[in-house]
């Protein structure tokens, strides 16, 4: 942070940019429960700006975030998507630069390096 206690300039992701482009890459293919795998789901309406929905196979709500990093963190998208795409930042110039601690910023990049190597596991042959 700088001597007023507000956050260095950077180029962090506007939220509702940041959601909707999350929303493209994760719903792709469509949208799909996570619990079942099947495409047979209802919007439900907005959960804040994330929207909610509900299989019509197993009965599961869900929402944009479910069974991702993203799911009940306190951490704005758009600043997840900044410290992901600058994650060879040290901890303490990401945490100038966006105004969270160093702790929860060295916690992020460890939960996106640690799905980062499950995923790389998942696809050996």
């Amino acid at each position: 942070m700088n001597k007023n206690n507000t956050p260095h300039e950077c180029n962090i992701p506007n939220e509702d940019y940041s959601i909707n482009l999350f929303r493209k890459i994760r719903w792709a293919e469509g949208i799909y429960c996570p619990k079942c795998k099947s495409s047979h789901t209802e919007k439900r309406g907005p959960q804040g700006r994330i929207h909610r929905y509900q299989c019509k196979k197993c009965g599961n709500n869900f929402n944009d975030f479910t069974n991702t990093i993203f799911h009940k963190s306190q951490v704005p998208i758009g600043v997840m998507f900044y410290i992901l795409f600058n994650i060879n930042k040290t901890s303490t110039t990401l945490a100038k630069e966006t105004g969270y601690t160093r702790k929860t910023i060295t916690r992020i990049k460890n939960t996106l390096k640690e799905k980062e190597k499950k995923k790389k596991n998942n696809t050996k042959p």
